[in-house]
């Protein structure tokens, strides 16, 4: 570019550059466009503008959405005895949404829910520990860890156990 007297340099408002005043557009929202960034006008109040995603400062981004906690493991059952266990879990992520309750929850059949028999041991995130009662001799439980958020309840590994005799 040629020097020009009397004419000023503008920065450009979406890529950054210097340019002259007489190169660049100005958009309807008074927006500084140089010639690479502007589609040109369609109709007198319809200037577009390209965003140039590398140069854009975004100035309130999207919040992360809240999803369930993270369980990562039940802890084996321990302490077995014909009516009796002891289990747990840990809970290493609240899920963007605190945890309301933690336990553990076991039936008889593969994949326990809370309808199942559980316990309700806490709230927030970390290790702990559960104690079962009412469980019925020389029967063989399927075991999970859980947590429940605003978001819903997740659930840890599931973890085989039998009773004594």
């Amino acid at each position: 570019m040629a020097y020009r007297p009397n004419d000023h340099y503008v920065t450009c408002d979406i890529c950054g550059g210097k340019f002259y005043r007489s190169e660049c557009f100005k958009t309807w929202n008074n927006l500084i466009v140089c010639p690479q960034d502007f589609d040109g006008p369609r109709n007198p109040q319809d200037y577009r503008v390209r965003p140039r995603a590398d140069k854009q400062n975004v100035k309130n981004p999207r919040p992360e959405p809240n999803v369930e906690p993270t369980i990562t493991s039940t802890t084996s059952a321990t302490s077995i005895t014909d009516t009796t266990a002891a289990s747990g879990g840990i809970v290493t992520n609240d899920g963007g949404s605190t945890v309301t309750a933690y336990g553990v929850c076991w039936a008889t059949t593969t994949a326990p829910t809370t309808a199942d028999d559980s316990t309700s041991d806490g709230t927030g995130t970390g290790t702990y520990t559960s104690g079962l009662t009412g469980l019925t001799a020389s029967t063989r439980y399927y075991l999970r860890a859980y947590a429940t958020n605003a978001v819903g309840t997740a659930y840890g590994p599931t973890v085989i156990f039998t009773t004594t005799a």
